[in-house]
Order: C-alpha cells, then structure tokens, then sequence
C-alpha cells in the first residue's frame, strides 16, 4: 500500500443523531442519593456532577468546539491493520524536531493542543526560538478517532510496535523525539526499548508505580516506595479496569453522567486544583474530552487496555537513549528521586515542579514547552 493511500485526511464530523441522542440521555439522567454535606469524600459531588451535565445538556456547544478542533490538520493512518488517528502541525523551521506526544487515561489527544503551537512555532509566542518542533500529537489506539482494537491484547508493546510505524514507516520520520503522559508514558518507553535505533530521546511526566526495581534501596528511594503505596486507594479504578473493564464499559458507554462522574472526579483528585476542578479545566475543556470519548464509543476499548497492558508481554531493560523527565510534586502520583530513575533510563535531564499535576499539558503548557525545548536541544547539539 503506498504512503498516499496509508494517510487520510480526517475531519470531526459527529452525526446530529449522536448528538439528540446524547441530548435525551443527559435529560433523562437518574441520579443517585448524595448524603448532605459529604462533598468528595464517597467519590464524585453528585452536585458538581449534576451541575456539569446541566451545562453540558443546555449550553455546552459542541458544533463550535468541533469547528476549533478541525482547524488543526487531522489525519488517520493505516497501521498494523487499523487506523490511527493523529494531529499533525509542522515547523516552518526545516531542521525542526519530530516529536510524537501521547496521552493517557483518562484524557485524549486534546490533551496536548495548548502546548503545540508553542512547539511549532516557540519564538512567535515568547519562547526560544530553537529548538521549534514538527508534532504528531496521537490517539491511542482504541482512544478518539483512532480504530477500537480488533483482538485481545492491545497493550503497550504492541501500540508501541503501532506508533513506531506510523512515525517512522508512514511519516517517513527516520529519528525523532517522544514525549508520553499516563499511560503514553509506558508506550513511548516500550518504543525506545524496541526501536532504539529511531528514537533521539524520550520525555516523560514522572514515574507511576514501583515495579521491578530491587533492593537495596536508598532512603529516598523507600520514602518514594511508601508514598507510592500510600496512593493504592485511590488506584481502585484501576484495579477494577485490569480485572472486569467489560463490566465497567456497560455503565460508561451508556450513561453520559456516569462517564463524567468516572473521569471528571480524576481530573479533580490529579491536578494541581486545591480541589476546585474548574481552576484548571474550564467546563469547556472537561466536556471536550469526555465527548471524544462519547462519540467515538472508545470509552470501552480505552479501559479494556489496562486489562491487556498487565497481561501482554512488554519489553524490558533500561532505556539508553537519553531521557527527561519533569515531574510535579502536585501529582497525585509521588515524585520518584533521581536514583531510581537512573535504574531505568539514562538520565539526561531531571526536574521536579511545584506547579501543575498529572496533566502538565494541559496544565501548564508553557512549562512543558521550555523543557521540551530544553531537554530535545541539549540533545540534539550533543552537549
């Protein structure tokens, strides 16, 4: 197949009949007891929950957020026999960097929109004029408007395997740079530690979870080590979504409260908010991302992947293109010490911050650019 028929230009273009739909269910939605007074503390407000679906129901306008996000240039590629879904916004700079970002759960490729015009054009919006970037910012496969994956076993090795393709087979991207959050974190590491030879340098969010390392460790690595245990509770959704996602999928793809009340109530516990969501993610921003995954019903294929990454085989070893990694201490999950990263990676620039949290994209875009510039320009210039 030649590369013209592998890449399709793509427009949003959500049916009316989805839209009504979606209109009747957020009407008729059947909402559960909230005992007075308790807030946060069982999970989701049921009254910020019902305050979102009314904004949502009567006045959020998703035609004209449709009509923003087809002014990027979307595209789908055919890879590994299914379609990736990607946004594609190039440098005029002719030695600009290919960099491949990836979301996470519960987020999606609007995810790294605030960041890529800082990327492609720094100098135009106050920043260092080199490194610019050209950017593919990717749906996951079974996130977006990237294909529901057709069999079992769709975890991190094998999107890896995917992305890897689409960079380097179909956008004739020889070497270039990574950039992952979330669950996007894992599969760009999968890609250095299966395709070294294509990958300038890998950056990272932080480090989730503490598997494979072995003792001894260091006092900062055991503070690490108990601070991370300290966060089991909160990871229950993802207990859930490794065990019985099928199960979960039932509720979510047929309830839109029950879908904002299952990710918006993340948005909140993980970012840098001091418990007020909408002092990070305006009403606008959260329910543009809950509809991608509504209206493309990958809501069910996107938990279905947590069962499948801790099943698939995945490559190990420690990564030894060069990695940074920029790590907020407002995250839910902890920030590691350096000597554990250096168990795994080849730390080539390391920095912790106190703004922003899981969603440091989002979050605080600026920053992400600086370091981006940072970390892919020592890289390059060989410093």
């Amino acid at each position: 197949m030649g590369t013209q028929r592998r890449i399709e230009r793509f427009a949003i273009d959500v049916p009316n009949s989805v839209l009504d739909d979606l209109k009747v269910r957020l009407g008729r939605t059947r909402w559960p007891h909230h005992l007075p007074g308790t807030g946060w503390t069982y999970g989701a407000d049921t009254a910020y929950v019902r305050e979102l679906v009314s904004y949502w129901h009567h006045d959020f306008d998703w035609r004209a957020q449709e009509a923003k996000l087809n002014e990027l240039e979307h595209y789908r590629a055919w890879v590994g026999g299914m379609h990736i879904h990607f946004v594609h916004a190039r440098s005029k700079e002719r030695d600009a960097i290919p960099l491949l970002m990836l979301h996470g759960w519960p987020s999606s490729f609007v995810q790294m929109l605030d960041v890529l015009p800082l990327l492609v054009d720094p100098a135009k919006h106050g920043l260092s004029p080199v490194p610019s970037f050209h950017v593919v910012a990717a749906s996951l496969p079974g996130f977006g408007f990237s294909d529901i994956t057709p069999r079992p076993g769709g975890g991190f090795a094998t999107s890896a395997d995917l992305m890897a393709e689409l960079m380097h087979d179909v956008l004739h991207y020889s070497r270039y740079g990574l950039r992952g959050s979330d669950l996007g974190g894992d599969i760009v590491r999968q890609m250095a530690l299966r395709h070294p030879e294509q990958v300038i340098g890998v950056h990272l969010t932080g480090m989730i979870g503490t598997a494979g390392a072995e003792p001894p460790f260091t006092p900062a690595e055991q503070a690490f080590i108990d601070a991370d245990a300290a966060t089991l509770p909160e990871r229950a959704y993802a207990r859930l979504q490794m065990s019985k996602p099928q199960t979960l999928a039932h509720a979510l793809n047929d309830s839109p409260a029950g879908l904002a009340a299952w990710i918006v109530e993340k948005f909140r516990a993980w970012s840098d908010c001091n418990g007020d969501v909408e002092s990070r993610f305006t009403k606008d921003k959260l329910l543009t991302n809950l509809m991608i995954y509504w209206v493309s019903g990958t809501v069910p294929s996107s938990v279905r992947m947590y069962f499948d990454f801790v099943r698939e085989p995945a490559t190990t070893g420690r990564i030894e293109r060069p990695v940074g990694l920029l790590m907020s201490k407002k995250d839910l999950f902890p920030a590691a010490p350096r000597e554990w990263g250096e168990r795994f990676f080849k730390v080539q620039r390391w920095v912790e911050t106190d703004v922003g949290g899981h969603f440091l994209e989002w979050e605080v875009p600026e920053l992400v650019a600086r370091e981006l510039q940072a970390f892919f320009g020592a890289v390059t210039s060989g410093r």
